[in-house]
């Protein structure tokens, strides 16, 4: 997806916009460098990152904006890479958008993901925070209240 984003957006649509990329194309070696040099110069109007490159990444507070164009099936992979944008030394409001094509992969990932945030905050709330344990037939109960709602 970033090829297209970097062919077609930068390439075609947006060729003055100074921009970098960070996929798994690029040596482990060498991202930290790229996010330092996004971080400090601002110059350099947008990095492209995959989630699965980035999610775990330092922090970005460099940013302003966060654009996903895909989406993890976890939702908490998707919190991780906003988090980087809004850590510490952050002194900008940060604006999250999510682009999703109706009828699409993406919008079943974004149903998912939905269903998967309602049961992990039904499960981890304030009444049963402190709980030690939790049985089969209390956690099924969870999946049967919220996947009919949800749907």
């Amino acid at each position: 997806m970033l090829d297209i984003v970097e062919k077609d957006l930068f390439g075609v649509h947006m060729p003055n916009v100074t921009h970098m990329m960070l996929d798994g194309t690029v040596e482990a070696t060498r991202r930290q460098s790229i996010i330092t040099r996004f971080s400090a110069d601002p110059t350099i109007e947008c990095l492209s990152q995959t989630t699965h490159v980035g999610r775990l990444g330092p922090d970005l507070t460099g940013a302003d904006t966060v654009m996903f164009l895909e989406h993890e099936w976890n939702p908490t992979k998707d919190l991780q890479s906003m988090d980087l944008a809004h850590r510490l030394g952050q002194k900008r409001t940060v604006n999250v958008y999510r682009l999703i094509t109706h009828r699409t992969l993406e919008e079943k990932i974004m149903s998912i993901q939905k269903i998967k945030t309602h049961i992990a905050n039904a499960v981890v709330n304030r009444e049963n925070v402190n709980s030690q344990s939790m049985n089969t037939d209390d956690l099924l109960h969870f999946f049967k209240v919220y996947s009919a709602e949800a749907l």
